[in-house]
């Protein structure tokens, strides 16, 4: 490399890193879009929406019977939410379920947190979900801040909480 290409290359480098550490807060705090504002009913049997659990940060889980993998990280969910219930809510969104399955499912894996059914999987269209299970952490103002695809383990969702939401 010539030295002017070698002068070139270090001044490109030099301007992307200062245009990198001058572009603003961090991405995991950048909003995201926000939580659908749509109506659900609650395994209590109310109509409520995501939105009215704006100011604490949440975080939101796609589950269903017929997912082993959702099954299987049911009650570590629990045990986080047990643990951090003063700082972070917790909604568990039944999607393509049949009620009777639901609420076995629940019982048996002793889950507490919010719960809801989503049995047409209009919420799990509007998350944009690819896989279940599917959680997603929302800030207190409703945005979706990040997503994760698949099973989780109770570390791996204190962790992601830590890093998401009161990190």
């Amino acid at each position: 490399m010539s030295p002017t290409r070698n002068r070139l290359s270090a001044m490109f480098l030099g301007l992307g890193l200062v245009l990198a550490a001058c572009s603003g807060s961090p991405a995991r705090e950048a909003a995201g879009p926000s939580v659908p504002d749509r109506t659900f009913t609650s395994f209590d049997g109310e109509d409520v929406s995501l939105r009215d659990h704006e100011g604490v940060p949440m975080v939101v889980n796609f589950f269903a019977s017929w997912c082993p993998p959702c099954v299987a990280e049911l009650p570590e969910f629990e045990r986080v939410h047990q643990a951090v219930r003063d700082e972070v809510r917790f909604v568990g969104l039944n999607t393509q379920d049949t009620e009777a399955a639901a609420r076995e499912l629940v019982t048996r894996t002793g889950v507490t947190y919010h719960l809801g059914f989503d049995p047409d999987g209009a919420l799990f269209r509007d998350f944009g979900v690819v896989a279940m299970p599917s959680t997603f952490f929302v800030t207190a103002d409703g945005a979706v801040v990040h997503r994760h695809a698949g099973i989780l383990t109770e570390g791996q969702l204190r962790d992601l909480i830590d890093e998401h939401l009161v990190g």
